[in-house]
């Protein structure tokens, strides 16, 4: 499963945060670093498996605390349609 930024979000990076508003509904989000990281990366789809060891290489934690993270993260930010899953 890949994941991608969806096309509803325009975005841009305000004193470090990634600030987004939805352009269908005007709601606002913002992303700390470790989250606009994840976006950057979703440039292109990725999945989990590949933003994995991408995170791993930038932030010094354990690979099993960073998969924890990174799922419950994806999880959100495809309920709040930030992010879609490619079919």
């Amino acid at each position: 499963m890949k994941y991608s930024r969806s096309e509803d979000y325009v975005f841009n990076e305000v004193d470090g945060e990634m600030v987004m508003m939805n352009i269908e509904t005007g709601a606002y989000a913002s992303l700390n670093e470790t989250g606009k990281s994840i976006w950057n990366l979703l440039e292109e789809p990725k999945s989990v498996e590949e933003l994995l060891p991408l995170l791993l290489e930038e932030y010094d934690i354990p690979e099993a605390t960073a998969k924890q993270d990174l799922d419950t993260f994806v999880a959100k930010l495809v309920e709040q349609k930030i992010i879609v899953l490619n079919s």
